[in-house]
C-alpha cells in the first residue's frame, strides 16, 4: 500500500497540471479579428452575411452609404481566418469569384493593402470603407470605430 499512494498523488498532480491546459483563457489574452471603419462613418453595425456580400464584390449599400471592404494581404493567418470563417471559402474560389464578377459585371475587387497602416489610411479616405484586422493591432488607434467582431478564440 505504501507504494500506491505516492503512485496515485503522482497521478493526481498530473491530472490537474494538465487539466490548466485546458481552461479556458482569460479574457484579455482572447484573440479577436473585427470588422472596423472610421469614426466618421455613420454605419454602425454589418450583418455577417452583409460582410460577406461585401467582400464578394456584390454592391452594398447601408444606412444610405455605400459600404467598401478592403483586404490585408500581409498577414497569413488573418486571411485563413477571413477565408474560413468571413466568405465561408477556399483562397482559390474567393479569387475566382471575385474574377469572375470583376470581369462579367465590372464590380471592383476589394483593394488589398500590405500594411495596416495603409489599410487604416484608406479607411480614413475613402468614405464608409471597412477593414478586417486584430482587435488588438486597432485599440489604440483613433479615428476608428469596430462595427462587428468577426471571429475569435
Amino acid at each position: 500500500m505504501e507504494c500506491r499512494v505516492p503512485l496515485i498523488l503522482r497521478f493526481l498532480t498530473t491530472v490537474a497540471l494538465a487539466s490548466l491546459f485546458f481552461l479556458p483563457r482569460p479574457s484579455g489574452a482572447e484573440e479577436m479579428v473585427v470588422l472596423a471603419t472610421s469614426s466618421s462613418c455613420p454605419v454602425t453595425e454589418i450583418s455577417s452575411l452583409d460582410v460577406r456580400k461585401a467582400y464578394l464584390g456584390v454592391s452594398l449599400r447601408l444606412e444610405g452609404h455605400s459600404i467598401r471592404p478592403l483586404r490585408l494581404g500581409n498577414d497569413e493567418q488573418l486571411n485563413q481566418i477571413f477565408f474560413q470563417s468571413v466568405v465561408a471559402m477556399s483562397r482559390k474560389s474567393y479569387e475566382r469569384r471575385v474574377l469572375s464578377l470583376a470581369l462579367k459585371f465590372g464590380t471592383p475587387r476589394p483593394v488589398e493593402y500590405d500594411s495596416l497602416g495603409e489599410a487604416i489610411g484608406a479607411l480614413q479616405r475613402i468614405q464608409c470603407s471597412v477593414v478586417y484586422a486584430w482587435k488588438k493591432d486597432l485599440e489604440n488607434v483613433e479615428g476608428i470605430r469596430v462595427i462587428r467582431v468577426l471571429w475569435q478564440r
